[in-house]
């Protein structure tokens, strides 16, 4: 795989970073003993975890200001990760549930709220998601450092280790907002501050975001993805970290109005995929790169390539998008009972729905081809 000069600078960066923080901490830990006693084996035992703790708080805090933000502007919960804990809202349920996160590209946290439908204000209110993040580590590293500088006055062995623990969240906080509001970017994805002005900015960039927030919400929406603004997708594909995510919309919108051929070109552009991409992005691509390969070219030994890209995300999961790719494949693969069988269970899913949104119509719409 050819490195870019971009990337050799950013792993240059991160390793200059990394020595930095590393010999602050070293330091930071031979002080500690100022805040929390340290003398006995019981007592180091006792540090160790609260630092662990301290540190994974102030990740946590930092996307729970993003979620609780979101929520407060009417979007709707989706996705919720810090370190190795996971919320998501289940795909088959609906119900949120937490779960073990093994995907190191989410490890360093991730919240994500949906906006239900388009606005006037819908960039106002996104913005402001987006600004909490840092804000909210800053005002946890202003509270955290000020609690833990009065506890380490204290004499007892528990507020001592309190204030070992609010110190070190303090400090991981404001490194946690360096981080996010410095750099442009970290990896594929825009920092807070960049997307933070790039949805305020205005011209031709905010036109992109707000292009790109008018699809969600219309995806999340009651409407028909045969409705979906083919100007927005336009706009939107300008963007070249977002070109393909608009290719995914409208590969949605052309098996929503029945063009085959014109669902099949988009897909062919959803082969590479950016190398950062998280596991778990990339496997929600390449479904409908799969499911292109066996429902619309009847190409079974595509299919089959594309699923074992994707098997370790998808093999496991019930939920109705998956079982429509692989009621796709058993059809492909010569299994029209399975087939039938995988198809008529998603049906049965989205009947326990009261009310379906635009992604789920189109789901309805091909499941009832598959049965």
């Amino acid at each position: 795989m050819k490195i870019k000069k971009q990337q050799l600078i950013q792993l240059a960066l991160g390793l200059v970073v990394g020595a930095v923080c590393g010999y602050a901490g070293m330091q930071f830990s031979k002080g500690m003993g100022d805040f929390a006693p340290m003398d006995g084996p019981v007592q180091k035992r006792r540090l160790s975890p609260s630092l662990f703790f301290a540190i994974w708080f102030a990740l946590a805090f930092h996307e729970l200001a993003h979620l609780v933000t979101g929520l407060g502007q009417g979007f709707r919960f989706q996705l919720y990760v810090a370190g190795f804990l996971g919320i998501r809202r289940d795909p088959e349920t609906e119900r949120v549930t937490p779960y073990w996160n093994t995907d190191m590209q989410l490890f360093g946290g991730v919240a994500a709220t949906l906006p239900q439908e388009d606005s006037p204000d819908l960039i106002k209110r996104f913005a402001r998601v987006v600004i909490a993040g840092p804000l909210g580590s800053l005002a946890l590293a202003a509270g955290g450092g000020l609690a833990g500088w009065a506890l380490s006055h204290t004499a007892g062995v528990g507020l001592r280790l309190l204030a070992a623990f609010f110190i070190v969240s303090a400090i991981t906080s404001f490194f946690l907002f360096l981080a996010t509001t410095v750099p442009g970017r970290t990896g594929m994805f825009f920092t807070d501050r960049a997307r933070y002005f790039r949805l305020r900015s205005g011209g031709k960039t905010a036109d992109i975001e707000r292009a790109m927030l008018g699809l969600v919400a219309q995806a999340h929406s009651g409407k028909s993805l045969a409705e979906l603004n083919m100007a927005d997708v336009e706009v939107v594909r300008q963007d070249k970290d977002y070109a393909v995510y608009a290719d995914l919309y409208a590969f949605s919108h052309y098996l929503a109005t029945d063009q085959p051929d014109m669902a099949v070109q988009v897909a062919e552009r959803l082969h590479e995929l950016p190398d950062e991409m998280p596991a778990l992005f990339r496997a929600e691509l390449w479904k409908e790169v799969c499911f292109a390969a066996a429902y619309l070219k009847n190409d079974a030994a595509a299919a089959n390539a594309w699923w074992q890209k994707i098997e370790k995300q998808l093999a496991k999961r019930h939920d109705v998008s998956a079982l429509r790719v692989k009621s796709a494949l058993s059809r492909v693969n010569g299994e029209p009972v399975e087939a039938t069988h995988l198809a008529r269970t998603a049906l049965a899913l989205l009947d326990k729905k009261p009310v379906l949104n635009a992604g789920e119509l189109l789901e309805r719409q091909l499941l009832y081809t598959l049965v």
